[in-house]
């Protein structure tokens, strides 16, 4: 009996031990791919259909053949290798995406590959920005700058990390009766900022894209910043185009493990709203919030930033050691205000789980 029983766990742990390893053969994937996702950018749906290739390796150690292509809109269609594939040879699918065929805006686009012998599909994904024609050029590009036409007054980059530069893709029209290009001098910049204009040269009475390239690392500051930029078009005459560029800028950090958690720097705010009650306008105030290094490591306050100048900061250091407080002072001039006021205060700091932290400051000022 005990025999039976030791043979019988024996051909389980075998059977155990085999699954996985033929499970983990069928889920290896086929083919290797350069990238499985591209983005177009914007695009203008007069400049017709836009196509993406992506180029992949077969590393299955046998033949293969791509035996179907599915694609999740209409407005996409796509083109492949269709002969066999032997072991290290390489092929592409050409992806076409029509912007006449989709709605306008943002758009992300799913291609599943089917490979022979593989029961998994290999997922590629396509997006971008469509900008289509308006009805009235005029009415849509309402703001003019240096006879260009924008839709907006302001380029907002919304948030950017120190870690790469941030793309922002801004449509135009250019009004002029010729053609215009940027002056690839850019000597009005700030280095932190530079810009392209697609395609090099913009005809008279067309559309052209004004790509807005924001270094986070480079601007060397973190925070909410408007930029007041110029930029130079070269054509008949020199223009100097302004415009203002607003971002929040953020220093990167990489995701922690779960593991690391409890080692890293860590700030606790010991009041995330400050409520100074009914205050007089005549009068500064000021309140003490307690910071501390809950953490494991040290911890570095990079910059404390509030959204008005009436309010000042006085931080006695900026590196707290674990389990160490300091009090953060802040001074509140409720000059010229009345009635309900509310005021925020950014702490940016080198703690990789919350890097900026905000808390508010409310006031009912007689």
């Amino acid at each position: 009996m005990i025999k039976t029983l030791v043979l019988s766990a024996s051909i389980l742990l075998v059977c155990t031990l085999s699954v996985p390893a033929y499970s983990q053969d069928l889920v290896r994937p086929l083919l290797e791919w350069e990238t499985n996702a591209i983005n177009l950018g914007s695009i203008l749906e007069e400049n017709g259909s836009a196509e993406a290739n992506y180029f992949f390796t077969n590393k299955s150690g046998r033949s293969v053949l791509i035996e179907e292509i599915i694609t999740d809109c209409g407005c996409t269609t796509a083109d492949y290798t269709r002969d066999t594939l032997k072991h290290e040879e390489s092929g592409h699918i050409t992806v076409v995406f029509e912007p006449g065929s989709s709605r306008g805006g943002p758009f992300s686009k799913s291609i599943l590959v089917k490979v022979s012998d593989n029961p998994n599909l290999d997922t590629l994904l396509l997006e971008g920005f469509n900008v289509p024609f308006p009805m009235n050029a005029e009415k849509h590009y309402h703001l003019l700058r240096g006879g260009l036409g924008f839709a907006l007054p302001v380029i907002h980059m919304g948030n950017v990390f120190t870690n790469e530069p941030k793309v922002k893709q801004v449509d135009f029209f250019n009004f002029h009766d010729y053609p215009v290009q940027l002056n690839p001098n850019h000597e009005l910049l700030p280095p932190h900022i530079q810009l392209r204009m697609v395609p090099a040269v913009v005809t008279a009475k067309t559309r052209g894209i004004l790509e807005v390239i924001y270094n986070g690392e480079g601007k060397g500051d973190l925070g909410f910043f408007e930029d007041e930029i110029q930029f130079t078009l070269l054509s008949e005459k020199k223009e100097n185009v302004p415009f203002k560029v607003i971002a929040n800028v953020f220093e990167y950090f990489a995701p922690t493990p779960v593991a690391d958690m409890d080692y890293v720097p860590r700030l606790e705010i010991r009041e995330t709203e400050v409520d100074l009650a009914k205050i007089d306008s005549k009068v500064p105030i000021s309140r003490m919030i307690t910071l501390q290094n809950k953490g494991k490591q040290e911890l570095q306050i990079r910059k404390v930033s509030a959204n008005c100048e009436c309010i000042s900061i006085l931080l006695p250091k900026n590196t707290i050691s674990p389990g160490e407080r300091t009090d953060l002072t802040i001074t509140f001039d409720p000059k010229d205000r009345k009635g309900l006021d509310h005021k925020a205060i950014t702490i940016f700091s080198n703690d990789p789980i919350q890097p900026a932290q905000t808390f508010m400051v409310k006031s009912r000022i007689n």
